[in-house]
């Protein structure tokens, strides 16, 4: 059997921490795991792509990080042919035009991230929803 994880890609401990309790009490069957800097997502997607036994369903990626921003992890695995195919939504509190149009050029879709914790339930719960409606592999 192939486990489904999400990989959240924040650096923000309290929104961390937040979204990880929302997600376990919604998405009991999904993997939630968690870096705190693009060089340490790059590190993970490599590891659970390559992994048999793991579904990389979601990345989760904050904009703004530590060491490695991103754009700079999206470029990375968009250029990678074994990576190319991993489903990336950009996360952040602060999209800009530049950054919307940026996603469309990428083909990347975007979320804000919610202020409120009624909107942080409806995505935490719109992201189950998108994981659980993946076709088998």
């Amino acid at each position: 059997m192939v486990e489904d994880v999400v990989l959240q890609v924040e650096d923000d401990e309290a929104s961390y921490f937040v979204f990880r309790a929302l997600f376990k009490e919604t998405c009991p069957d999904i993997r939630l795991e968690r870096a705190q800097d693009g060089e340490e997502a790059l590190t993970m997607i490599r590891h659970l792509v390559a992994d048999p036994a793991v579904r990389l369903a979601l990345v989760l990626m904050d904009v703004f990080l530590p060491f490695l921003g991103g754009w700079e992890v999206l470029a990375t695995l968009r250029a990678d042919e074994s990576l190319r195919q991993v489903p990336v939504v950009m996360f952040t509190g602060q999209i800009l035009e530049r950054d919307r149009l940026r996603c469309a050029a990428l083909d990347v879709e975007y979320i804000e991230k919610p202020s409120d914790l009624q909107g942080l339930v409806s995505l935490v719960k719109e992201i189950c929803a998108r994981v659980e409606a993946l076709p088998l592999s």
